[in-house]
């Protein structure tokens, strides 16, 4: 049978109590939001090893033997968020109900199931999500992972005894009439000449397989090492004054904040950074986006 659109998709995910390790009688959680896609990239690393054949052996313009030394395994899941449930896991809260920012790592395992078939990957954590919230549309939202080790598609269920799958995503996606309370520097953005139609947060990591000779995985992979952390924000707008010209060049700390989806999203310590794009033209209006990079961020 062609697997086709008629055929079961789905992707899931849970916290591991210890790396590698799917729990047992395991709960699977949704993204939180519709999903679009998962893209899992699976990469073997070979190693090329040029030799000197032996006496009984021909083709000597062909003598590169191909040996198998390492594997990696990372996906990107897009979607439509319908909260931020998964932010947590982002964010290393200290647990994933909080949303603090933190330095927890937590492990993940993620299970997909593609018609009667089953695979787990293991030793896993987020090291990217990005989120647009743009005018006419819902919001769009890129999540990435890295894993250690995945078991391959077989028809044996992941979930074992009493556990179970996600349940089904509900209710409208975040979109942009949600925002609401949206300000700059404590003021409205009307007050500072801003007409906002689209904003872009992200929070990244540089995420780095920690490697074991004692590992039971063919990728060697026994932990994972974080980087410091990027927190972005990109605002696209058109401009009703120059209220906010000074700003890009005064190297000053700025705010922005909005609520969405029952929560409100502060970013302070905001230093922008990119080109001053201040295009005249006579039959347009004056718009540009302003971007700043490892700024601050607190959910409540």
């Amino acid at each position: 049978m062609v697997l086709d659109g008629s055929t079961k998709k789905v992707g899931e995910f849970i916290e591991e109590a210890s790396f590698g390790t799917t729990p047992t009688d395991p709960t699977f959680v949704g993204f939180g939001g519709y999903v679009n896609n998962i893209a899992v990239k699976k990469t073997m690393t070979p190693a090329k090893i040029p030799y000197l054949k032996c006496d009984t052996e021909g083709d000597r313009l062909q003598s590169t033997y191909t040996q198998k030394v390492s594997e990696a395994f990372a996906a990107t899941i897009t979607m439509n968020p319908t909260d931020w449930t998964v932010l947590p896991y982002i964010l290393c809260a200290a647990d994933s109900s909080t949303y603090a920012i933190g330095d927890n790592i937590f492990n993940i395992a993620m299970g997909t199931i593609v018609g009667d078939q089953y695979e787990i990957l293991n030793g896993g954590c987020f090291n990217r999500y990005e989120c647009t919230i743009a005018s006419e549309s819902v919001a769009e939202a890129t999540l990435e992972a890295m894993f250690a080790t995945a078991s391959g598609f077989s028809a044996t269920d992941y979930v074992d005894g009493t556990g179970s799958h996600a349940a089904c995503p509900s209710g409208d996606a975040i979109k942009f009439g949600d925002l609401s309370s949206v300000s700059y520097d404590s003021g409205d953005t009307t007050s500072n000449g801003m007409t906002i139609d689209s904003l872009t947060f992200g929070i990244e990591y540089e995420a780095t397989p920690i490697k074991d000779a004692g590992s039971s995985y063919d990728s060697n992979t026994a932990a994972w090492s974080f980087g410091q952390r990027n927190i972005s924000l990109t605002l696209n707008m058109t401009l009703d004054d120059l209220t906010v010209a000074p700003d890009i060049l005064d190297g000053a700390g700025h705010t922005f904040e909005f609520a969405a989806g029952g929560k409100t999203f502060t970013f302070s310590d905001i230093k922008w950074d990119g080109d001053w794009d201040e295009t005249l033209d006579p039959d347009d209006v004056i718009a540009m986006p302003l971007s700043a990079s490892n700024v601050d961020l607190t959910i409540v």
